[in-house]
């Protein structure tokens, strides 16, 4: 319907039309109406929408240009004026982040000020527009404008381009150390304080619109000032960031944190440390997180970090791990109030416990409702997790064709407070000046099933021991050890399966059918999969609707297992197939360990997911 059929003086304003042709009522304001018509438009319009809750077929910004040029011409009249003040919608409590822009358009017309898009409602944008207006070096003002600018042009994205990046360095560089440095301790410091204050049920008492903590825009605004926080590399302003990420990150009442953006900002930030300081601070936040969209962020600057310096994801899995605060003994305290203490340990055997203390005496455990009880069960529940969660990655060492050093190992593997739990309890093979040796470590010391001492070197290779290939008599003597010594094993190793290709896999050369035609649940399916390491593909082209895979860098081999959608919760196996370099991998040539984890991890799957032979697929 277009505009210009109706006659404007005839409008009724419970009768403005709800389909506007922007092209046509742009064309006709700016070129056929006067001032004053323009006005009763404007007016017409803003006492229509007082009753209606939808009106996106307005166009604020263009109607703002127009608004501009007639300004341009004739300067800002009164009719002018009033229509400026009808567009305004800053009396409204929530509003767009388009509408927004309008409004801090609109202000800046009526009321100077530097004209930059910040919004003034929340009060960092109020300081940060008051520090531009009260900068008196005409120099400074315009690096500094430059830089607010910059940052407002940042996007939505959790970390910078390269361009973006490259700019903002020459920016901060034009500005004095002391000064950039200053300021933004000042900004940070004053957003976890209103972060503090949103969690402590306080609002702003100026302020009358509805902000969980910042506009959309000064959201966004803050999220690079704390990018460029990294510039100067100053150790005190990137220390901020840590007290600040913390209440970012903090969940409020029942819903998610107030800020994942900034705290994701102050992540990248503290990338620039030097790099085992960077990683140490940073699976230290990790290792609190819960919200899923700020783990996927985490872990993406985490992967780009070790990219730069060139460490394979594996090894990187090995530096984020946490301790959680656990001795040389594998034991954690947490002080519960003035008078009890939780103790966790994890014992010798693998069997962890919880026990409680009062003024260091044995005690019956607090209220199961106090807050601080339930924050010694959420640790216990964290350090759970991350036993099961380095288990599986211990175990996915099988297929690792390349062996650490023990100097490596010794440090990520046998003296980590948590891993070592799970080290301590496994066979390892020791490479030493071409000689292997398989031992146990046992009370500081690496001995082999006799009780003998090995002697290892800084350069010795370590790998996991997998009895496959093993003499009978070997495999024996150490499941008799483990068993004298009551050691219960993370994962299956001295008794673990061994698969190879049957004849009819033989026969069918590039792919095995021993899962096929299973229906399993499709959420257990899901979850097994991605908690062993594998990645699901969905909604992939030929009409497979899972195709889970890992990819095993060591042996450039990519392992597929083919999956179908049948009904709404099921999921219908197929085959499995290996690929190298690109091309399809005949089985008679895949790495004998390769074919067997997959097989018994792919059995593991079939069997935890509940299986169904069907004997007539459709």
């Amino acid at each position: 319907m277009q505009f210009t059929d109706f006659w404007i003086g005839k409008i009724q304003a419970d009768k403005l039309p709800e389909a506007l042709d922007t092209a046509g009522l742009v064309k006709y304001l700016s070129a056929y109406t006067s001032d004053e018509q323009c006005f009763q438009i404007l007016f017409q319009w803003h006492e229509t929408t007082l009753k209606r809750s939808n009106e996106w077929w307005f166009p604020r910004q263009e109607i703002l240009n127009v608004i501009q040029e007639k300004i341009g011409r004739k300067g800002l009249t009164n009719t002018l004026r009033l229509c400026l003040e009808l567009l305004d919608t800053t009396e409204k409590r929530t509003v767009s982040v388009a509408a927004d822009k309008v409004n801090i358009q609109i202000d800046i017309i009526l009321h100077g000020g530097p004209e930059l898009i910040i919004s003034r409602r929340d009060s960092l944008g109020i300081l940060v527009v008051e520090f531009l207006s009260n900068i008196r070096s005409t120099r400074q003002k315009e690096c500094w404008t430059a830089f607010i600018d910059h940052c407002l042009n940042a996007g939505e994205s959790s970390v910078p381009n390269r361009k973006w990046w490259k700019r903002a360095k020459e920016l901060v560089g034009r500005i004095n150390t002391e000064h950039f440095v200053m300021k933004l301790k000042d900004w940070i410091s004053f957003c976890q304080g209103l972060l503090m204050k949103q969690h402590a049920g306080r609002t702003y008492s100026f302020v009358d619109y509805y902000i969980d903590y910042l506009s959309a825009i000064n959201h966004n605004l803050l999220k690079a000032i704390i990018w460029c926080s990294a510039i100067p590399n100053n150790k005190e302003l990137l220390d901020m960031l840590e007290p600040y990420a913390i209440w970012a990150y903090k969940k409020k009442d029942s819903g998610g944190p107030l800020s994942v953006k900034t705290g994701t900002a102050c992540i990248y930030a503290l990338t620039y440390l030097p790099f085992r300081e960077a990683l140490n601070r940073i699976s230290r936040f990790r290792s609190v997180i819960r919200h899923s969209g700020a783990m996927k962020s985490i872990d993406k600057i985490l992967h780009d970090l070790a990219e730069q310096h060139n460490i394979p994801p594996y090894e990187l899995e090995e530096y984020i791990v946490p301790d959680f605060g656990l001795d040389d003994e594998g034991t954690v305290r947490m002080h519960i109030g003035p008078d009890f203490t939780g103790v966790y340990t994890i014992g010798n055997t693998g069997k962890s416990s919880i026990s409680w203390e009062r003024n260091g005496k044995p005690a019956k455990g607090p209220q199961a409702s106090s807050v601080p009880g339930q924050e010694f069960k959420r640790l216990v529940k964290d350090i759970d997790q991350a036993l099961v969660d380095s288990s599986a990655r211990i175990e996915r060492a099988f297929m690792r064709m390349t062996p650490w050093t023990y100097k490596h190992w010794k440090t990520y593997y046998l003296d980590h407070p948590l891993v070592k739990t799970l080290t301590t309890r496994l066979i390892w093979n020791f490479h030493t000046n071409g000689v292997q040796t398989t031992g146990y470590c046992a009370d500081g010391h690496i001995i082999d099933y006799k009780g003998r001492e090995i002697t290892v070197s800084e350069e010795t290779a370590v790998r996991l021991w997998h009895p496959m290939n093993e003499p009978a008599k070997t495999v024996k003597a150490w499941r008799d050890f483990l068993l004298q010594r009551h050691i219960d094993q993370p994962f299956k190793q001295v008794n673990r399966e061994i698969y190879t290709p049957n004849n009819e896999e033989l026969a069918d050369g590039f792919y095995s059918s021993r899962f096929a035609s299973q229906v399993l649940n499709k959420q257990k399916f899901k979850n097994v999969i991605t908690q062993r390491g594998w990645t699901l593909r969905q909604k992939a082209p030929h009409n497979w609707a899972y195709i889970p895979y890992m990819i095993l860098t060591d042996w450039d081999i990519r392992v597929n297992f083919f999956a179908d959608r049948k009904e709404e919760e099921t999921v219908l196996t197929d085959m499995i197939n290996f690929y190298k370099e690109g091309e399809p991998l005949a089985l008679r040539d895949v790495p004998a360990v390769v074919f067997s984890e997959t097989i018994r991890e792919i059995s593991y799957f079939v069997t935890t997911a509940g299986s169904t032979e069907l004997h007539n697929r459709s």
